[in-house]
Parts: C-alpha cells; structure tokens; sequence
C-alpha cells in the first residue's frame, strides 16, 4: 500500500511538472515596450499611440530568440488588447524591463501612461523610463546580430552605462518621485538606434511629464557631477598645456573621476551657490610635457576646473530658459524656507528662470598613473 502511494506521489509530481512547463511555454513574458506617436492622417480614428512590445521565444523550434509585435490604439490598455489578438501567448507583465517613449510624445508628454504602468501591481517599480531619439518600434524591430535578445540588451546596456556615470538610470519609482516633487524634476536617459547596436545619446531633462531639453552625451559626466555625488568615471578634455612641444592639436587628456561632491548653498531664492570638488587621475595624455612637473599639473587642474564650470554654466543656463529644474536647486531652496514662504512663491515659474547660479569647481589630481 506504501509503495502504490508513493507512485501516486510521484506521477503527480512528475505530471504537474509537465502542466508548469506548458502554462510558461504558453505565455508571452513582456521585457520591453514602446510608445511613439501616431503621426498618420486617420490617428485620431485609428489611434494615437503606437505600441510595440517584444518578448523571448522559448520555443526551441522557434526561428528567433524573440517576437516583436506592434498595434495602434488610443491607450495603452487597448494597446494591451489588440496585441493580445496577434499571438497565441497569454501576455503577462511581470518581466517587463524597460518602457521606451518616442521623443516626439515625450514633448507631448506620456504621464497617463507612466501612471498606467504605476497602477499595474504586476509591474515592478524598478521597471526603467527611457526616451528614444527617434523610433521606439525601428529600434525593437531592428536585428542587432550580436545582441539577439534586444529587450534584455537595452535593459544590461542601461545597467552598465549608469555604473559608469555616462548615463543615468531612471526607474518607474525614481520617475514618479521626482514628478510629485514641486522642487525637482525627473530625468532619463536617451537612446537611439545606431546600424548594428543601441547608442546612449545623452540625458533627457523634463518639465513635469514633458522633455524640455537633452543634454549631449559629451556633456553627460559632467550634468551628472552637477547633479548627485558620484564615485568613478571618466572625462576626455582637448587640452594644450603650457610648455607643449607638440605641434599638432591632437592633444587630449583622459581624466578618470574617482570622486565628484557636490555642495549646493542657497543665499537667497534668486542666489545660490554650487560647490563641486572632483579628485581623480590621469589614465591617458597624448602630449609631450611631463606630468610629474608641479607646474604641468597645476596647469591641468586648473583648466579642467575652468572647462567644468564653464560646461556647468552652459548647462543651468539652458536649463532655466527650458525651465526644468532636474538637479533640484527648488529642494534646497524649499528647505531654506517655511512651508507657508514656500507655498506662496512662484519659484519655478518667476524665480528660477532668472535665479543667479554660481557654480565654483576645485579640481585635485591625485594619480598620473605610468605616464611621465
């Protein structure tokens, strides 16, 4: 009798494992979407948005390692709806990784559907916020050879790029966040598609749910030393030091950023003050000087110093004619004041556009590694 039990024991086991492995091979785990525009005549009828989602293929028998579809619809729940029609999978939002918006609609701006998302209890608020310069559904419908997986791709793309303070990595949660903040405004990174690989392109700064600038990739290390305290990192500066023997303009030095702090020191509503102190070493410099003369390296960090601030400055200025305040000057200058000051004034709309912002920057080499 014992042993008849145990078999029973066993073909369950063994049988309800089976009915597990055809209810995942069944469904349609979501690691990406997109949403661009609808830029067609009849959008208005037809739909606004264009949605288009990927996910893997587990099949072994499958062609591809992943399935792309795309609809139109007027939101994103339909959206859900009408691309539930064009498979046989059950599609389910557990895994979804990254959520792309067209730069087009993200001038429009797509909170309605952030706030969708928010609501899903199925999806993670690690989810990550991304804009596209161009098409979120070219660059999901793009074969990258070497990355056949193109959900998980940007997703480990993203992850890597942020660790290393070129981009930033804004989730669902961080976006909602700032959004809500009456001091702050939330960022996210940009990308495009490139001919065989995905290209971050830079940081999108927004106004409320609206893009209102980018910052250029070539400014991004330092938007980000304006922006938190960071630790790694790198800067390439063209730079001609005094003394120079060389003749030609190739002159650069790769400057690695061990530690960037940031100070913020508010005077008044209209006058505040940043402090940024950056130490680091020089990993790369295709001169002639020698860098371990005293005066080579006062030279090198006094120059790095004037290109931060001046790139620095470049950056709030635009900043405030765009009048988005992603590095939170309202947060410090919020806390400087009662609630009831800060509740009576109109900082984002006449303050902060014409508020000076000093920005002062100490530059401290620490390491020249093998150069000489």
């Amino acid at each position: 009798m014992r042993k008849l039990l145990l078999l029973f024991y066993i073909t369950s086991l063994i049988l309800s494992g089976c009915a597990q492995k055809r209810i995942v091979e069944d469904m349609g785990f979501i690691h990406s979407i997109g949403f661009e525009l609808n830029e067609a005549e009849d959008a208005e009828e037809e739909g606004i948005l264009t949605i288009t989602i990927t996910f893997p293929q587990v099949r072994p028998s499958a062609a591809k390692d992943h399935v792309v579809l795309s609809t139109i619809a007027h939101t994103s729940k339909e959206g859900r709806t009408k691309l539930a029609r064009q498979t046989e999978r059950v599609l389910v939002s557990g895994q979804l990784r990254s959520v792309m918006f067209g730069d087009t609609l993200a001038k429009m701006g797509f909170f309605d559907t952030i706030d969708t998302f928010k609501r899903d209890h199925a999806v993670g608020l690690n989810l990550k916020v991304i804009v596209v310069n161009g098409s979120p559904k070219e660059m999901l419908m793009t074969e990258f050879p070497e990355h056949p997986r193109i959900g998980r791709y940007i997703f480990e793309l993203l992850e890597k790029e942020a660790q290393t303070h070129v981009t930033v990595d804004t989730s669902l949660h961080e976006f909602i966040r700032d959004y809500y903040d009456d001091g702050i405004d939330p960022i996210v990174p940009l990308m495009k598609a490139g001919k065989e690989e995905v290209i971050l392109d830079g940081i999108g700064l927004f106004n409320g749910d609206k893009l209102a600038m980018q910052v250029d990739p070539k400014k991004a290390r330092v938007f980000l030393m304006l922006h938190e305290n960071h630790l790694g990192g790198t800067l390439t500066k063209q730079m001609r030091l005094k003394n120079e023997t060389k003749e030609d303009d190739y002159l650069y030095i790769t400057f690695n950023t061990l530690e960037s702090t940031r100070k913020v020191n508010v005077q008044s509503p209209s006058e505040i003050q940043v402090n940024i102190d950056v130490k680091g070493s020089i990993d790369e410099f295709t001169g002639y000087v020698k860098l371990s003369d005293d005066e080579a390296q006062k030279d090198i960090e006094k120059k790095l110093a004037a290109y931060i601030k001046e790139t620095s400055e470049e950056i709030i200025e635009e900043m405030q004619q765009n009048q988005t305040d992603s590095l939170g000057f309202g947060q410090f200058v919020r806390n400087s004041l009662s609630y009831k000051n800060w509740k009576e004034m109109k900082w984002k709309e006449e303050i902060y556009p014409d508020a000076k912002i000093d920005v002062n920057v100490n530059v401290k080499l620490k390491g020249f590694g093998d150069v000489k």
